[in-house]
């Protein structure tokens, strides 16, 4: 019982992040985006959701569902919009390294011509965490920042000035 317990301390922790990358692909008009988060809190997220799930990341008994369950709980956290226009993602998939979680994704194709705005948010597990932030690292000829979300900053705007 005290092995339990110890094995459960130390799989839990106090910090509540995520990175995410977004490039943008001049050949194919795309946003590459690369999440980076906690398996624990990706598995909490989606089976808080869930009554009775449990998706077991990584294990051999891993849920037949866990792809899609990722796949739509991360397309459902990021937002990006062109021109005010929501840009939508495809789930690439995901890779499981013990106790982080990278998870891949690619915009359908926009173009930057004749951009007035743009508009981005990572909302990843603030239905868990009142400290969450989420660190995104934005990579593209019409915009180069790194910003961090956080529950009380939840979207980044800018003005396009070409």
């Amino acid at each position: 019982m005290l092995l339990m317990c110890l094995f459960i301390a130390s799989s839990t922790h106090d910090i509540h992040f995520t990175k995410t990358t977004l490039d943008y692909n001049e050949e194919t008009k795309t946003l590459q985006v690369v999440m980076n988060v906690f398996t624990d809190d990706l598995e909490l997220a989606i089976e808080s959701g869930h009554d009775g799930l449990d998706l077991e990341i990584g294990a051999e008994n891993q849920h037949e569902l866990t792809d899609s369950l990722v796949g739509a709980y991360v397309i459902d956290h990021l937002m990006f919009k062109n021109n005010h226009k929501n840009i939508e993602f495809d789930f690439i998939g995901f890779e499981y390294d013990y106790d982080i979680c990278y998870m891949y994704l690619e915009s359908q194709p926009f173009t930057t011509k004749s951009c007035n705005s743009n508009t981005i948010d990572v909302r990843m597990f603030y239905e868990l965490f009142e400290d969450q932030e989420n660190v995104c690292d934005i990579n593209c000829p019409f915009w180069d920042t790194e910003f961090i979300f956080t529950k009380n900053f939840r979207a980044l705007h800018r003005e396009c000035d070409y």
